[in-house]
């Protein structure tokens, strides 16, 4: 796998489980295809992961001398990063603890 068909996107501020889902919708498609639906689509994040899938298709273009035409998403890697731990003030001076979870995405393409 060559190096410039790839892109990445690091602490996206979403759970590894809601971008899972997103991403199992587009991998196996060509690119151009995969950037269409996800413009489209009703989910927060999609427009993130379209972004990636942007970035990872410039990146086989420009530095790959690749043809768009026949770029596929061969697959995305959506793993679990840091958590944010926070608080949240409630009644009778007490805390309530609540977790924000972050993801990292790889997208890696292939020329068929």
């Amino acid at each position: 796998m060559e190096k410039n068909l790839t892109a990445t996107l690091k602490y996206a501020l979403l759970s590894d489980k809601k971008m899972a889902v997103i991403a199992k919708l587009v991998v196996g498609k060509k690119a151009q295809d995969a950037l269409d639906q996800l413009q489209f689509m009703p989910k927060k994040w999609a427009k993130a992961l379209a972004k990636v899938v942007k970035s990872a298709l410039a990146n086989a273009t420009i530095n790959g001398d690749a043809d768009a035409s026949k770029i596929y998403i061969q697959k995305i890697f959506v793993t679990r990063a840091p958590k944010l731990k926070r608080v949240r003030f409630v009644s009778r001076s007490r805390i309530s603890h609540y977790v924000k979870y972050r993801c990292f995405v790889k997208v890696f393409l292939h020329v068929k």
